[in-house]
């Protein structure tokens, strides 16, 4: 256990030494990137600062720079001083940068001042600063110089003033104090060595934490598997331990597994020679009562021996008995096949007589076919003498009017005289053939008259056969319906005599069927009665056989008992998962 404690804190405090010297090192590297990057970064604002000035200078004002005798400096014949002078302080305000325009050497527009708070316009820059921008035309970055005489120092970026030409004719400056620069350096170092501080702190502390922690869970550990060797399977481990992420949680884990398994397969083992134990004696117990049962099974074998006897008897009766309902099967077979024979007979009769009605019914429909056709003929012919009537009576008609004019022309022929003679012997024959015309029409309207009378009997006699007739067709009908019913109804019984023939062969076969069955039982009852002696000697056997067995359970107890002796040198009570 003093080895496993040694192991975790060599481990967790070398881990923490090696994070410690990793985060210095990184602290004094990033330190000193941090300060070469805000100086670069420093100088980058300086220089954009000061080409952001030369660009505002050129595009509010165009033309060369240029400075009068009266020390006005100019730029395209424009003075900028007071308008440019308003916007660098205003920049300086703003941003904490200060701003000067050169010309030449000599600072004409600043934003600058000296230690009493006066401009430091008219001032020279020094010779280092003017060789390098003025003379050589170069960008030039300052640090820690001195301005003016004053003991503050400046971090500052200078460009040279050019007219459009490319004559350098000045210098542009932007710079800060030193000092803030350094200011802005220290807080970023402060708080970089107080985030180091609180991560060197932070690692003590949880290094500290987790041996505690892991000190305690390897302690659990190990004092369970003490007690496991000492056979106490009932050991806990803290829940803290199984919560673990790493070796140390799988460790509790696997060693609870194993005590959970150990417990399982102890309490099994316990369980089963208990079992085994109640098994024996169960089991030798069961051997004498299987004892006693056999010799009860020896007077039952010999009770079945004797009912065996009688059981070949009473098939023997059921065999005789089944050969008689044969018999009567066959009987009914018979009687069943006469019965269809009668059916099918009887079929064929109802349906000649069907087809006769039929037959009877197809001529009727004829007959009173062609009675309609003379009924229909009568009609004509009898519209055909009225018609000649109505004509006859139009001839008497032209008959009478023809006597008429006849006897007209006789008076106009006498009135003529002699002129008129020929005319009145026509007159004359006319009304001679108007008389026999008269006479030839009523001849015709007695034979019309006696026609219409003998037509209209015919009518008659013809309208009684179609009643006649009709009456006939629905009684054909009636009975046609009525030996359909009988067709079907003998269908019907036609259709039960074969249904009850095929039941009937049916039973005919299950009658062969049983009979086999019962000459079956006959043998396994015949069969019955020499195994029950076969059985007894059996049952002799196994009685000795459970005299062997009751010996056995005794062992098998004694061995039971033994181990369980053994497997209690382990105690899983009050054992918690």
């Amino acid at each position: 256990m003093k080895k496993n404690k040694k192991l975790v804190r060599q481990i967790l405090w070398f881990a923490a030494v090696l994070a410690l010297m990793m985060s210095t090192s990184i602290a004094v590297i990033g330190m000193s990137y941090v300060k070469k990057a805000y100086f670069d970064s420093f100088s980058e604002e300086l220089h954009t600062s000061a080409m952001f000035l030369q660009n505002a200078l050129d595009t509010q004002w165009k033309g060369d720079w240029e400075v009068t005798s009266t020390g006005k400096i100019l730029k395209g014949n424009y003075a900028v001083h007071d308008d440019f002078q308003a916007q660098l302080d205003a920049l300086h305000e703003q941003t904490g940068v200060n701003f000067t325009i050169f010309y030449g050497d000599t600072r004409y527009i600043t934003s600058l001042t000296d230690e009493k708070g006066e401009r430091m316009e008219g001032t020279q820059a020094s010779e280092e600063v003017v060789a390098k921008v003025v003379e050589n035309g170069e960008d030039y970055l300052a640090t820690n110089i001195k301005i003016g005489g004053s003991d503050s120092k400046w971090y500052a970026y200078y460009i040279p003033l050019k007219n459009a030409d490319g004559t350098v004719v000045g210098m542009i400056f932007a710079g800060r104090e030193t000092d803030t620069v350094q200011a802005a350096l220290l807080h970023a170092r402060l708080i970089m060595m107080g985030v180091y501080a609180f991560f060197v702190i932070l690692v003590l502390v949880l290094g500290h934490m987790m041996i505690i922690k892991s000190t305690k869970a390897i302690e659990e550990i190990v004092s369970g598997l003490k007690k496991l060797e000492d056979g106490e399977l009932s050991f806990y481990i803290e829940d803290h331990a199984f919560d673990r992420k790493d070796e140390i949680g799988v460790i509790a884990e696997t060693s609870a597994e194993l005590r959970d398994k150990l417990q399982d397969v102890i309490k099994t083992s316990l369980d089963l020679s208990d079992q085994v134990t109640n098994a024996g004696e169960n089991l030798a117990t069961s051997a004498d009562t299987a004892l006693h049962v056999a010799d009860q099974v020896s007077n039952a074998v010999e009770d079945i021996s004797k009912g065996a006897v009688s059981q070949a008897e009473s098939v023997e009766n059921s065999l005789n008995n089944t050969l008689e309902m044969g018999e009567s099967i066959d009987d009914i077979s018979d009687s069943v096949k006469e019965l269809s024979k009668a059916a099918t007979e009887m079929l064929q009769d109802a349906s000649k007589t069907v087809d006769s009605i039929n037959e009877l019914m197809l001529q009727n429909q004829r007959v009173m076919s062609a009675m309609s056709e003379i009924h229909a003929q009568i009609q004509a012919t009898n519209e055909a003498v009225k018609n000649i009537a109505d004509a006859s009576n139009s001839i008497t008609s032209i008959s009478d009017q023809t006597n008429l004019l006849s006897l007209n022309a006789s008076i106009e022929a006498a009135r003529a005289g002699d002129a008129g003679r020929g005319f009145a012997v026509v007159a004359s024959e006319i009304g001679s053939l108007a008389v026999q015309s008269k006479d030839a029409s009523v001849s015709i309207n007695d034979i019309v008259a006696k026609l219409v009378e003998e037509s209209q009997k015919s009518v008659d006699t013809i309208e009684k056969l179609n009643a006649a007739f009709n009456q006939q067709n629905s009684q054909l009908n009636n009975t046609k319906a009525d030996m359909d019913y009988v067709v079907k109804n003998v269908n019907s019984v036609d259709n039960s005599t074969k249904t009850i023939a095929d039941k009937v062969d049916l039973l005919n076969g299950l009658k062969v069927s049983f009979n086999d069955i019962i000459s079956e039982l006959s043998a396994i009852s015949q069969q019955n009665a020499a195994s029950s002696e076969e059985t007894t000697a059996s049952m002799e056997e196994l009685n000795a056989t459970f005299a062997v067995i009751t010996e056995a359970a005794d062992e098998l107890r004694d061995l039971a008992v033994n181990l369980n002796e053994k497997m209690n040198y382990f105690n899983i009570e009050g054992s918690m998962a």
